[in-house]
C-alpha cells in the first residue's frame, strides 16, 4: 500500500504544482487586465489556445471566467497549501487535497460538458483536460483514504514540542 500512496502523493503534488503555477501566469489572463502579464506569457496564451484549438481560451464565455475567478480565489491557495502539507508532511494535508480535489472536478465537469456536448473538442483539446479530471479524481481519493495518516496518528508537531514523561 505504501507505493500505492506514494504514487497518488506525487500525483497530487504534480497536479498542484502545476496549478500552483498556471493559475495565476496562465489563466487568470482570462479575467484580470492583459496590461498585468508580460508579452511572453500573452504569447504563450495565444499560441496553446491556437496549437490545441482551445476556444474556450481564446474566447472565454462567462461560465468560464467565473470557474478561473473560482480557480484563483480557492483553488489556488488550496493547491499552494496541498504542495507545502505534501512536501512538510502535515496531517491537514489530506483535508486540502479533497477540497481541491472536488473544486477541480466539479469545474472539469462544467468545462468537458461544454467541449463534448458542443461537439468542438478535439482528441488533441480532450488530451490537455482530461488528465485534469483524473488529477482531481486522485487528489479526492488521496484526501479520503489517507492510510499513512492514520498510521501517524500522532501530533504534527516535532517531537521536541510533546512534553516528556518522566
Amino acid at each position: 500500500m505504501g507505493f500505492v500512496s506514494a504514487a497518488a502523493d506525487a500525483a497530487v503534488a504534480l497536479f498542484s504544482l502545476t496549478i500552483a503555477v498556471a493559475a495565476p501566469l496562465i489563466d487568470a489572463q482570462s479575467v484580470v487586465p492583459h496590461g498585468f502579464f508580460p508579452a511572453p506569457l500573452l504569447e504563450l496564451k495565444r499560441w496553446y489556445a491556437a496549437e490545441f484549438g482551445d476556444y474556450l481560451v481564446a474566447n472565454p464565455p462567462g461560465f468560464l471566467r467565473g470557474l478561473v475567478w473560482l480557480e484563483l480565489v480557492f483553488l489556488w491557495p488550496l493547491a499552494v497549501a496541498t504542495l507545502y502539507g505534501l512536501l512538510n508532511r502535515r496531517r491537514w494535508v489530506s483535508t486540502a487535497s479533497l477540497m481541491a480535489g472536488v473544486s477541480t472536478l466539479t469545474s472539469m465537469s462544467a468545462i468537458l460538458g461544454e467541449m463534448i456536448g458542443s461537439g468542438r473538442a478535439t482528441p488533441k483539446l480532450l488530451q490537455m483536460y482530461v488528465p485534469f479530471a483524473v488529477f482531481a479524481v486522485i487528489a479526492i481519493l488521496r484526501g479520503l483514504c489517507s492510510c499513512s495518516e492514520r498510521a501517524t496518528a500522532g501530533s504534527s508537531l516535532g517531537p521536541s514540542a510533546r512534553k516528556k514523561r518522566v
